[in-house]
């Protein structure tokens, strides 16, 4: 059994942007993330020639803004897939992936 103050089921865009604020915060809490990596969707449900629909300049995840020498171009699958992991390493986010959330429940303790 694991305790801790604050669960995200999720390892998505916006369970990893939550887990960022969250740690900036010196808050305890734990990323489950039924994938056995993050970014999962990027790499397992797209094809390998797939891009950002968007320009780089547009990817903003918090504290991480893309800073390249192409903010008018298309990331590529593999740098998208790179991008998260390294979201994920760089901030030491508490991703626990391959871990499947069936319930949370609240533990109150009487003081």
């Amino acid at each position: 059994m694991y305790r801790t103050n604050t669960v995200i089921v999720g390892g998505g865009q916006a369970g990893l942007a939550i887990s960022f604020y969250l740690k900036q915060k010196g808050r305890e809490h734990v990323v489950l993330e039924r994938a056995p990596a993050v970014a999962d969707a990027w790499r397992n449900q797209r094809w390998d020639s797939f891009t950002l629909v968007t320009p780089n300049f547009q990817v903003r995840m918090p504290g991480a803004e893309y800073n390249g020498s192409d903010p008018y171009g298309f990331m590529s699958l593999a740098e998208v897939v790179k991008y998260f992991d390294g979201y994920v390493e760089r901030f030491g986010l508490p991703v626990h992936c391959g871990v499947e959330a069936f319930g949370v429940e609240k533990l109150v303790v009487s003081r």
